[in-house]
């Protein structure tokens, strides 16, 4: 609830001067990383791929027809989205990425479960999962790039700067550089992905061609309807269905002083 304040013109107009001495700092931050980004996309070196990680809005099972109670006791399903673009290999794309004409492919990458803990072990375990599908089509990544937000749960607290750092390895990249977006800066093709795939089901749910009351029923409908894109954005969609999370990496990293200012963290084998 917004509460009225009232005072003298000349104290708002020091806290303008205030808010005015980081605001730019902060700006120019944002759209350096988004030209950054847009840059090393359109310019992918070989051996390198890039992921953009988020996590969607928990997608809220419905019925067609429902008593009104059932409104708040919805079950819901988690959906972390990561957008990934890679080079182009000829026995799986059809097409070869080389150094005279490099081809970029960009895939959407979903993970569904019924595990709502939005954490570190959560993440680390999109990450094997990718990790997984990359060599499954013998894709040679060597350094890999991640955006994320700067969610301290998710990926930017001590421990998840620490699991990046332990992590490299057990991924098999040479490098493994996490770029954090500027704080409400963040958005992009990932939320949109993510809000497609629930109103997809959604509309569908309400056409009364399918019922979706579980994760398991999302992914079973995503996996059914909605690999192949209608655009030509994207190569294709590629969903993974997880029915717990394992959570068994119990260390914890020492504290890492304004670790809000870090905007990069680059795990080497060095």
């Amino acid at each position: 609830m917004l509460v009225s304040k009232k005072t003298k013109p000349g104290e708002m107009f020091n806290h303008f001067k205030s808010l005015l001495e980081n605001f730019p700092a902060h700006q120019n931050r944002a759209n350096w990383q988004s030209e950054q980004y847009r840059n090393i996309v359109q310019n992918l070196p070989n051996n390198h791929a890039i992921c953009i990680h988020d996590y969607s809005e928990n997608y809220r099972c419905s019925e067609r027809t429902e008593i009104q109670s059932a409104y708040f006791q919805r079950t819901e399903v988690s959906i972390h989205v990561t957008i990934l673009n890679r080079h182009a290999i000829l026995e799986v794309d059809g097409i070869d990425s080389t150094l005279d004409s490099p081809v970029i492919v960009s895939e959407q990458f979903f993970v569904i479960s019924p595990d709502l803990d939005h954490d570190r072990h959560y993440t680390r375990y999109v990450q094997t999962l990718i990790s997984k599908y990359l060599k499954s089509i013998s894709a040679e990544i060597k350094i890999m790039h991640e955006f994320t937000d700067g969610c301290s749960a998710q990926y930017k607290s001590r421990n998840c700067m620490g699991d990046v750092c332990t992590h490299r390895s057990d991924l098999g990249y040479d490098v493994l550089i996490r770029n954090y977006f500027e704080t409400s800066h963040g958005k992009g093709p990932h939320d949109a992905a993510g809000g497609f795939l629930k109103n997809q089901a959604d509309y569908a749910v309400l056409r009364g061609k399918t019922k979706i009351q579980t994760a398991r029923d999302l992914y079973d409908f995503a996996q059914k309807n909605l690999q192949i894109p209608q655009s030509g954005i994207y190569k294709k969609r590629l969903f993974k269905y997880i029915a717990e999370i394992p959570r068994f990496q119990n260390i914890n990293f020492k504290p890492v002083d304004q670790n809000r200012k870090i905007h990069q963290i680059i795990a080497t084998n060095h």
